[in-house]
């Protein structure tokens, strides 16, 4: 779906599903929001005890089912029989890939996730297409990239590197993914003047999803992408 400010294309992403609208990190999260008109999900993956891939953000299960098991420790059988707070199941990367239809921007939660990861995709390469990758651990970008040349991938950062195009590219991204706050015009425009596009986590509230567009951010990863979209729809 294409969404505009200004004159200028915008892609909103459903941070974890929206994770203000739904409960994160669920089937029913990423099919709402796929109704919502959100151009891609994203998603947290950990590895199980047998290598499979939760979706999931914490590295345990506490904050999200009340259960104090770490998801390494689990296997995907154990998995499949723990409900989450609300209810539902926790899905498999695979599952959410077969549940929509939009790109799924998958975090990397480790570089335990790399092994498991490219044996999915060596299996079924055509989920490459729909699969962008991201996250803190560069040289995991780096290795899927190398394996996989075809994949598009994004370089989450922590701060303003100094020289974002450089460390951007040296692990084979095009897009740096920086939190919202203290972002400035110029430091977009630094970017974009070298090749690669900013993508801005978690703006959940009008004023700090405006003040990113003003900024000149090409992406939106929000928990509230309802709220993007209707900022847009409405200017």
């Amino acid at each position: 779906m294409e969404h505009k400010y200004k004159g200028r294309e915008i892609f909103v992403i459903a941070h974890r599903g929206g994770g203000e609208l739904f409960k994160e990190n669920t089937i029913s999260a990423f099919t709402g929001v796929e109704r919502l008109g959100v151009d891609a999900v994203e998603c947290d993956v950990q590895v199980t005890k047998d290598g499979n891939l939760a979706v999931m953000h914490d590295p345990d299960l506490m904050r999200t089912a009340g259960i104090d098991r770490k998801i390494e420790d689990l296997t995907i059988e154990d998995i499949k029989n723990i409900k989450l707070n609300g209810g539902e199941n926790i899905p498999m990367l695979e599952d959410v890939l077969n549940a929509i239809h939009i790109p799924v921007m998958i975090e990397l939660k480790s570089m335990a996730t790399v092994k498991s990861i490219s044996e999915l995709f060596v299996e079924k390469p055509e989920l490459l297409k729909r699969s962008v990758l991201i996250s803190f651990f560069h040289d995991a970008l780096l290795m899927m990239k190398q394996k996989f040349p075809s994949i598009t991938c994004g370089a989450l950062i922590a701060g303003f590197p100094v020289d974002p195009v450089s460390m951007v590219k040296k692990c084979g991204c095009d897009t740096i993914a920086i939190n919202y706050e203290g972002l400035t015009r110029s430091y977009v425009d630094r970017c974009h003047a070298g090749g690669i596009r900013v993508s801005v986590w978690t703006p959940n509230d009008t004023p700090s999803i405006k003040s990113s567009l003003d900024a000149g951010v090409d992406v939106i990863a929000s928990d509230r992408p309802d709220l993007v979209i209707n900022l847009m729809d409405s200017l």
